[in-house]
Formats: C-alpha cells, structure tokens, sequence
C-alpha cells in the first residue's frame, strides 16, 4: 500500500508545479466539472463551477476526507452529486489523513443530534439539513485539537473518480483558499496507480 505522504507528492508530481496550464479538449471535457440541472444559479455550489478553472491552475492538493455524500454517489450512475467533505491547509495531514477521517467521522455522528455548544450544534443541523450548503466552515477546535480544518461542500464530478463510483473515503482537493472559498476533487487522472 502507499504510504499517505507518498500518495500526495505523487498526486502533486502528476498534477505539476502552478499555474499550470492543460490542453483545449482537457479543460472543456474530462477536466471539467459540468452544470448539473439540480445547481441553481444561487447555489453556492454554483460559484465551483466559475472557479473550478482557477482551482485547476493555481490550486494546492491536500487530502480531503468524506463527511457525507449523496448516497447515489455510492452505485455506478451518471448523475454529478453533492458531498460534505472536510480539509485543512495544515501539511501535518500529509502524512496522517487517517487523522483527518477521525475528523470527518466525528462530524457525521453530530448529525441530528441534540448539541447544547453552538458550534457543534450547526453542524448537527447542516448536516441533518443536507440542503444547507456551507463553504469553508471551520471545524470546532475541540475536534481538530490546534489545527485548523474546514468543513465545506463540493460537486462530486462522476468522470473524476475511479469506475465513476464514490468508493474512497480519502481523496485529494484543490483549495486556493487566497483567491476562492471553492473546493473540488482532483480529477482521479492524477491520483497513484494503485499497488
């Protein structure tokens, strides 16, 4: 098995050194995320669609772990749904996004649940909601301990993941969290070859 940190440099190898630059037919076709008829125009999720050529060019991989996902995601289908991810611009996930699963798991079990701590209870009704689109929400330091991590929403792009199928529950993300609150998955194109 890969090791994580290895994973990462190797998905940032294949990706290149920003700004990066891709081919007519790369950009327009497999690279690009297209208008699902169910994001409206005032979806925040409407604003990755504008930004997903900037997060392409200039964006910076980190591992980004599941919170939660349209469970179609999960069955081979056509359809280009929503998930719940979180993320953090902190390298020290590089080696440990193990840690960062933690993380997402003790979220999903905030869902619907009674939270006296404002904070947590957001979250147990965003996620309950799973309409309300949140976009880099910081994640209370009591889960997170000293390192900042953000919980935010973004479109799974069916030919970005392997067989077209939601199976991983760790991928990497682009963020280029100077110049947009956008998120998107790297396009499995440039994750490692599995051992």
């Amino acid at each position: 098995m890969t090791r994580p940190t290895t994973a990462i440099t190797q998905c940032r190898a294949a990706l290149g050194e920003a700004p990066r630059r891709f081919s007519w037919f790369d950009k327009f076709s497999y690279l690009r995320i297209p208008r699902s008829d169910w994001v409206e125009r005032e979806d925040p999720l409407a604003q990755i669609l504008k930004d997903q050529n900037l997060l392409l060019a200039e964006g910076r991989l980190v591992w980004g772990a599941l919170v939660q996902a349209n469970s179609a995601l999960f069955e081979r289908g056509r359809d280009d749904l929503p998930a719940a991810v979180i993320y953090s611009p902190d390298a020290v996930f590089d080696d440990s996004p193990d840690l960062l699963l933690d993380i997402a798991q003790k979220l999903y079990r905030l869902k619907g649940t009674r939270q006296q701590d404002p904070e947590l209870a957001a979250f147990s009704r965003m996620l309950a909601s799973e309409m309300d689109r949140e976009m880099q929400m910081e994640v209370p330091r009591r889960l997170t301990g000293s390192v900042t991590v953000y919980c935010t929403d973004i479109i799974v792009a069916r030919r970005h993941l392997p067989g077209r199928v939601l199976n991983e529950q760790v991928f990497p993300l682009l963020i280029a969290p100077e110049r947009t609150a956008m998120t998107m998955m790297l396009p499995s194109r440039f994750w490692p070859t599995p051992a």
